[in-house]
């Protein structure tokens, strides 16, 4: 039977209202070292006189492509977001090891007026590397010691999504490429049966976040992906 989601699990509590209406992703992957996922971002609107479950509103977008070469993997960000009627783009570029270590990365992000065009004062980039977890950009704005394999969160769906018991025990996780989250971990939760189907949910938890579930169909697909009050829901994989 599928689970009561007005009290649990935690996976799932804030995304009560979207799984009324959620269609889980049916697409074959054909390459898995070089597939795209494209996600909904929502968040939880809180409404005082709406009954529950609160709605989950779809705020962005986010793209995830992952492209292997015979020397490193890259990843290729790009993510969209609507927050008080302006558009916010990102852009991201990132180069790992064959084990998807952070080794380099560029970061672009801006606003975007009415016609669809940067701000220039919010135009920010940002330049940054890792060599042997001495963690540093460019421009000296952040620095930072890794202990552990380091890891984008931008990285973790496809990881997953590839072979989620390949995963370090322990990894140090650098948040949009510039905040440190340090001695991360991932714990198999087990299943969770839904109206859209039966999902293997797995929780991160470590220095500096609230714990993040990844919940994954039975091909291992990264359907579904909840953190705070923000959540990623799977809208295509290519």
């Amino acid at each position: 039977m599928p689970i009561d989601t007005a009290t649990g699990p935690h996976a799932v509590k804030p995304i009560r209202e979207l799984l009324t209406r959620f269609t889980p992703v049916q697409k074959a992957v054909s390459d898995l070292d070089n597939a795209t996922l494209t996600y909904d971002i929502l968040n939880w609107t809180f409404g005082p006189r709406t009954p529950p479950p609160a709605p989950n509103t779809v705020y962005g977008s986010l793209s995830i492509r992952r492209q292997s070469t015979p020397s490193a993997t890259l990843y290729h960000i790009q993510q969209k977001t609507h927050i008080g009627g302006q558009a916010t783009q990102l852009n991201a570029e990132i180069t790992c090891d064959l084990n998807d270590t952070l080794q380099s990365w560029t970061l672009e992000t801006h606003r975007e007026d009415a016609d669809g065009n940067p701000v220039p004062i919010s135009i920010l980039r940002e330049v940054g590397q890792n060599k042997n977890g001495h963690i540093q950009s460019q421009d000296g704005a952040y620095e930072y010691q890794a202990s552990n394999t380091l890891l984008s969160h931008w990285s973790l769906p496809h990881l997953l999504l590839r072979n989620a018991l390949a995963l370090p025990s322990a990894f140090d996780m650098l948040q949009d490429l510039s905040v440190l989250r340090a001695n991360q971990s991932l714990i198999d939760e087990g299943p969770i049966d839904l109206d859209s189907g039966t999902y293997t949910a797995y929780a991160q938890t470590g220095e500096g976040i609230l714990p993040t579930h990844y919940l994954l169909d039975d091909r291992q697909r990264p359907q579904l992906v909840t953190f705070g009050l923000i959540a990623w829901a799977l809208t295509d994989i290519m």
